[in-house]
């Protein structure tokens, strides 16, 4: 490619403290960028099959052809690596100004390998690499880190750091830049058992475009739509631009598909205290965007934490909302914002450290589970804040949480992993799949784990389709699943893709970068990418048996508005059924060598059933 592209990664072995330049081979560079990237680079050079917590995982961070330039929403970043949480390959994101940074640095990507002898911060100015101590901030939270690198070495540094539960190996630490987090699948575990503290990326070089005209032209055009989408108030991009992403939680509340005290109810009676509306109106707030965005989703509070004191606290955003407000049965709005500072201040995924509460609060109600000075009952700020501080430090009952909801229910045993709001160990989001059979399929076939990114939420939560129908949902989750792939690869925000012509993603990349693609094209690498991450995953050792939503969703949900939806397990069979068949994979989930041949892909066939089989008997007789 030209223009913006670089067609260079910079690989660091930590271990080694060595650094080099790596042009990007034919056969990566088909994947265009971003998700493609990492998901081609990892499934090349790290075994499925390996610990995500040795020194030979790896961590890409890869952007975009649109990434750097002028085109509004792509400053996202995308982090690939094998999940320390879930097992599988795992690929997260965070907006903010890291993902431009990487491209002002003349790259396409990062990859960290190895595992450094000491805790080190890795300083990144274009192509040259710097390996410093880091001593000085081991134990400190993400904030202090992230202070101490911009004091120390330059204020201008984009960062990417961890807090204490990355050190610690919590299997849902997150890595946090800035503003913005790699919440999903424990990227922050992996930088740990690396011994990187934090990350700081500065760059000097220009982002040209192939076709300088044309591309303003498209982006003119598109800034345009976003900002008429913007104007409209009851739209989705004005509501997110007016109250953050928690606006749209009365809706949900509304239709019963805002998941209360563990998944139990629909709707929660305290939502107007903790919604988006009323963080506007009733906590100071500051509104904060991406690089290069106009709609301004994000949000920072001034609230009053549990000591009195004023505090400020980026979000929360409205899926932590749930995981630590309706979830937990927490209606106090400076309680939520509290612990949502501490989870970033810890460094971990609000999402599934607030599932795992969520079950331990349910297994203590049970009479199940205790831990000495906390009284562990839903809506009790004090229990929320305890459980999280000692996840976070693996102290006591917190060392068994801090592997994530599903090993803390095995672990437990007393049948309590049916109440685990799980899939492959990774916390559901704040959407009802009871409620939402699409989006239940979507959980179970995800190959992060419980993925709502990829679901057809917004035409179920709108009534465009029928919420409870099982039927045709298997046709429709696989064109969303595809197609988020296919933006992802750019790296794109999600919500420029909800009002944006999908026509003028291949115009923008043809304009930024000379890569001639058709949107038919682009959607048939984003299903490329899918069966990549599955053969992954099925070489890791996971099979259709962790295609599956916990036994709770077997029950019906409790409150009116929620009209005792349930899921039918041989209705469920059925969609999952019609989801392989659709897909071209065999009854198992595994890809039949006929749609590798067709994607392209038949030299990664070490899934396929021969190898699959060959490789198991090597396995068990080893």
């Amino acid at each position: 490619m030209t223009g913006s592209m670089f067609d260079r990664i910079l690989r660091i072995d930590v271990g080694k403290r060595q650094s080099s330049l790596w042009t990007v081979p034919d056969e990566v560079r088909a994947y265009l960028g971003g998700l493609g990237y990492g998901v081609k680079i990892l499934s090349d050079e790290v075994d499925p099959r390996g610990d995500p917590l040795s020194p030979d995982n790896k961590l890409l961070l890869t952007v975009g052809p649109l990434t750097g330039t002028s085109a509004p929403m792509h400053a996202q970043t995308c982090l690939v690596t094998k999940s320390p949480l879930t097992g599988t390959i795992l690929n997260s994101y965070a907006g903010g100004f890291l993902g431009p940074e990487i491209k002002f640095c003349g790259l396409d990507g990062i990859v960290v390998e190895g595992a450094a002898e000491e805790w080190t911060l890795l300083l990144i100015d274009d192509e040259t690499v710097r390996f410093e101590p880091a001593e000085a901030i081991v134990g400190k939270t993400t904030e202090e880190a992230e202070a101490y690198l911009k004091a120390t070495y330059g204020a201008d540094y984009r960062t990417m750091s961890i807090g204490p539960a990355g050190e610690r190996a919590v299997a849902m630490a997150g890595a946090f830049s800035e503003t913005r987090a790699f919440g999903r699948g424990g990227a922050g575990a992996v930088l740990g058992s690396k011994r990187i503290k934090a990350i700081g990326v500065r760059g000097s070089c220009g982002v040209a475009t192939a076709d300088p005209e044309a591309f303003r032209m498209l982006v003119a055009e598109t800034m345009g739509v976003l900002r008429s989408a913007r104007a409209d108030e009851f739209g989705l991009l004005g509501i997110f631009s007016k109250y953050g992403t928690g606006g749209g939680m009365p809706l949900v509340d509304g239709r019963g598909a805002l998941p209360t005290k563990n998944h139990t109810y629909g709707s929660f009676e305290g939502v107007d205290r903790i919604d988006g509306p009323f963080y506007e109106e009733n906590l100071y707030t500051r509104r904060i965007a991406c690089f290069g965005c106009p709609v301004h989703c994000g949000r920072l509070h001034r609230f009053a934490g549990t000591d009195g004191r004023a505090l400020w606290g980026r979000g929360p955003e409205y899926e932590t909302m749930f995981a630590f407000g309706s979830n937990l049965l927490n209606g106090d709005a400076d309680a939520l914002a509290e612990a949502n500072r501490l989870a970033e201040l810890y460094g971990v995924d609000s999402l599934t450290t607030g599932v795992t509460i969520a079950w331990a609060l349910e297994m203590a109600e049970a009479g199940k589970l205790s831990e000495p000075g906390l009284d562990l009952r839903f809506g009790d700020a004090d229990a929320v804040l305890g459980l999280l501080h000692r996840i976070c430090t693996r102290e006591g009952i917190g060392d068994m949480l801090a592997r994530g909801p599903r090993e803390a229910a095995l672990e437990l045993g007393n049948d309590s992993i049916g109440s685990a709001m799980q899939v492959k160990n990774a916390g559901f989001a704040a959407w009802m799949p009871r409620r939402m059979k699409g989006t239940g399929l979507a959980y179970a076939t995800s190959n992060r784990g419980a993925c709502h990114k990829r679901a057809p939420i917004g035409a179920e939560i709108s009534g465009a389709l029928d919420m409870d129908s099982y039927e045709g949902k298997a046709a429709v989750l696989i064109e969303v699943q595809n197609t988020v792939n296919a933006i992802f690869t750019l790296v794109s925000c999600r919500f420029h893709e909800f009002v944006t012509d999908h026509d003028v993603y291949p115009e923008l990349v043809a304009a930024a970068s000379g890569c001639k693609v058709s949107w038919d094209e682009m959607a048939a690498l984003g299903e490329r990418i899918w069966n990549l991450e599955k053969l992954f995953n099925l070489k890791a050792g996971l099979t259709r048996d962790d295609d599956v939503l916990p036994a709770k969703c077997l029950e019906p949900v409790l409150g009116e508005s929620s009209q005792s939806a349930v899921i039918e397990a041989d209705r469920f069979e059925e969609m999952l059924d019609e989801y392989y068949s659709l897909r071209g994979w065999d009854a198992e989930g595994i890809p039949r060598d006929e749609k590798l041949e067709e994607l392209g892909i038949a030299a990664y066939t070490l899934g396929s059933r021969a190898t699959r089989e060959a490789g198991a008997t090597e396995e068990e007789s080893g």
